[in-house]
């Protein structure tokens, strides 16, 4: 059973939420030693009979988080006190530099908003709980890993969100969470370990996937190109909890011909992050992008400070720190965080209603900062300007921006001072500009 806990009954109870688990009874793996045509052959086989909804072939071999090789030496071990090590964490300002932008969690802070009242958990290999800057009585393993090899990555991704405000070391953006939850895909496989985070996971609540999957020519794309997490993603997003998930580094365009099966199943509520570069936020060259597939970015070039790795300072494995967390990897936590931000900011303004999946995508993208050269991975969120477009009207329009955008239905724009809706999801182009002759854009109103 991919979900070990449904074997008996088809039913697991969630006490968070009203999520319905009862048609993933019959989730299985197959597991057998064969050739890859022979697995082909087998595999269409089962796809011709009526009892089956689909097959996927997965690697034996789990697959490798979706961090980049460092481009540095690990520094020499010191055993000095932790220093305060935050002003590396430029992600999290406002503007730290030309064209260099952050999320401005600083702004947050600045207003009371650290994450709290709002639930995250993370699916991957690996995680260290021990970790100095890290530990917490909320800090909580949920499924513990049997392969330690990428524990490392699963801190460096906490440290991002959740690093300890206690003067030393990182400083999470989302520090003051409720919970943050660890979850190993290792041990049962990401179908049982998505199942397992998601107990714990209440409408508004934020699961981050920290994983990817092979594509074309085996390049890593979105975990969720495997059906199982598909399916199991929207579920969740039906539900109201917020998935972000990696878009990979495999450096796959989901527009190619090659991913129309993936893009014809739907809106499945996702936020899939790219990485972008830390200066212009061009799209990484090794960052899976797409029009409609990909919506947001973070920093990935091997600029995050974040908890873990050592190369930044290294007092044994449970006081080490990095300076160059990279690939989606770290674009994901970073977006995470922005997410759990203005949930916080939301729920605490308006009794405890949260943010819905989906408008909080549009909202993110509508007010973050646009993204610079490359296929498309998105804005990178602005954490104040997502909240003062909720303190206003609520429906404050970005600016028209022609080129490969990709607009949804109820998208607002301004345009020659006007005030325009999007009345059908499409790439922008320059003929489609609000007020040129078409059916795409509505008028509503003038522009602030």
């Amino acid at each position: 059973m991919a979900i070990p806990d449904l074997a008996a009954s088809g039913k697991k109870e969630f006490t968070e939420n009203n999520i319905d688990l009862s048609q993933y009874k019959g989730l299985v793996y197959v597991e057998n030693d064969m050739t890859s045509s022979e697995l082909e052959e087998i595999a269409e086989k089962f796809r011709q009979l009526n009892i089956i909804e689909y097959v996927v072939l997965e690697p034996a071999e789990p697959i490798i988080p979706p961090s980049m090789p460092d481009l540095e030496e690990p520094c020499i071990r010191v055993l000095s006190n932790t220093p305060d090590l935050t002003s590396h964490q430029t992600y999290n300002r406002e503007q730290a530099g030309t064209d260099v932008y952050g999320i401005d969690a600083d702004y947050a802070w600045s207003i009371g908003i650290t994450g709290k009242g709002v639930r995250c958990a993370d699916i991957e290999w690996g995680n260290i709980y021990d970790h100095e800057n890290l530990k917490s009585d909320n800090f909580i393993e949920l499924l513990a890993t049997t392969n330690h090899d990428s524990d490392a990555h699963g801190a460096g991704v906490t440290g991002v969100i959740f690093a300890r405000d206690n003067g030393f070391g990182m400083k999470g953006a989302a520090h003051g969470l409720d919970y943050f939850y660890g979850v190993s895909e290792i041990t049962y496989g990401r179908p049982a370990g998505i199942a397992k985070g998601l107990e714990y996971l209440r409408p508004g609540d934020v699961f981050l996937f920290e994983m990817q999957t092979r594509g074309q020519n085996r390049e890593y794309v979105p975990p969720d190109f495997n059906m199982a997490v598909w399916d199991l993603t929207k579920q969740a997003t039906d539900n109201g909890i917020i998935i972000v998930m990696t878009a990979g580094n495999g450096s796959e365009n989901l527009d190619d011909p090659f991913y129309a099966e993936y893009r014809n199943r739907g809106d499945n509520g996702a936020i899939r992050v790219g990485a972008g570069t830390k200066v212009g936020r061009h799209r990484a060259s090794f960052s899976t992008y797409g029009s409609s597939m990909v919506h947001l970015q973070g920093w990935g070039d091997w600029t995050v400070a974040t908890t873990g790795g050592g190369n930044l300072f290294n007092a044994g494995p449970l006081r080490d720190y990095r300076s160059n967390f990279s690939g989606t990897s770290s674009a994901g936590p970073i977006v995470a965080s922005a997410v759990i931000a203005v949930q916080s900011w939301y729920k605490a303004n308006h009794n405890g209603e949260v943010l819905s999946p989906h408008a909080m995508r549009s909202l993110l993208i509508q007010t973050g900062t646009r993204q610079g050269n490359g296929g498309h991975i998105g804005p990178l969120p602005n954490i104040r300007r997502a909240i003062e477009a909720l303190q206003g009207s609520g429906d404050i329009p970005a600016r028209w921006s022609p080129g490969a955008v990709r607009y949804e239905v109820d998208d607002l724009v301004t345009h020659n001072g006007g005030k325009y809706i999007c009345t059908q999801a499409h790439v922008s182009n320059s003929g489609w500009a609000p007020g040129v002759a078409n059916t795409l854009w509505k008028l509503v109103g003038q522009a602030f």
